[in-house]
């Protein structure tokens, strides 16, 4: 496997002295002039924003490989390997400043640069207005010598990177909070389940009573239980048939009737599906 180049800009080798701090340019610039294909690469000292205001194309971050579109933003931190491919419609900017200008605009104890230490690709939303304001802005100024220019430039650097923190960790809470949803998802799942097995069997009940959509109730139980919404009402069902047959002194009928079922012979064919065996089957190699 062959190295890694390391640059001190894109094309441009690390032995390059570098008297700013920033460096500003559009994605189509250099990407066009590279089949629209910037090849894996690391930058020792420099972190980089690439804000897509259209377009699509796919970003390399370390081992992992991020579809990009529309409305992103992709913060790539000093020392990782990263490349992109983009398609020819693609417009918007990439902006490149040391890393340890990020660390002075960010104020220590923010808790942001933690969650800048890591390259994130992050979908803009409302925030989309603000970021490419701010992009603009420092465009503008870049080749320009006003006065108060740096200042101007600093602040809007600022903007581009509290934000897209603030973006990063509402992400990194949202994430962290999923797996917990979805257990109390589940576990209010089955506490109902338990209550009105016998005769509520849609899962359109379940999820309306939990406030969430079908997709999504399904999407917990696959991951809790792994099973489908209506698997798992299957199998709550199958159990409490299993016990009936095995310790009520109760006729497969009077079992069927009492688990919802209008037709015994329906309920005979459900539980032999889940089971392999019929009820009386199951009855007579399972006595109390």
């Amino acid at each position: 496997m062959s190295a890694v180049p390391t640059y001190a800009l894109y094309g441009e080798a690390d032995h390059t002295a570098y008297a700013n701090w920033l460096h500003c340019e559009s994605i189509p610039a250099r990407s066009a002039l590279f089949d629209w294909e910037i090849g894996l690469h690391r930058h020792q000292h420099f972190f980089q924003i690439l804000n897509m205001t259209r377009g699509q194309g796919e970003a390399r971050l370390g081992s992992r490989s991020v579809p990009l579109a529309s409305g992103m933003a992709v913060t790539v931190t000093p020392g990782i390997v990263h490349g992109f491919r983009f398609s020819p419609d693609t417009e918007g900017h990439v902006i490149t400043l040391l890393g340890e200008q990020v660390n002075r605009i960010l104020a220590p104890g923010s808790g942001l640069q933690a969650l800048l230490a890591e390259p994130q690709a992050i979908a803009l939303g409302d925030t989309a207005p603000v970021i490419e304001h701010s992009v603009a802005a420092v465009v503008r100024e870049f080749p320009g010598s006003a006065p108060g220019r740096l200042g101007l430039i600093e602040a809007h650097i600022g903007i581009l990177l509290i934000t897209l923190g603030r973006l990063a960790a509402e992400t990194a809470e949202q994430a962290e909070a999923a797996p917990n949803r979805t257990a109390r998802y589940a576990m209010q799942f089955r506490i109902l389940l338990d209550q009105m097995f016998r005769t509520e069997r849609s899962v359109a009940f379940y999820a309306d009573r939990l406030g969430i959509s079908e997709v999504h109730l399904n999407r917990v139980c696959r991951a809790a239980l792994k099973t489908s919404a209506l698997g798992a009402i299957s199998q709550r069902i199958v159990l409490e048939a299993t016990r009936d047959l095995t310790f009520a002194m109760l006729s497969v009928k009077e079992i069927a009737y009492s688990l919802g079922f209008d037709d015994p012979a329906y309920f005979t064919r459900f539980f032999t599906k889940h089971t392999g065996l019929t009820p009386t089957q199951f009855r007579k190699r399972n006595p109390a």
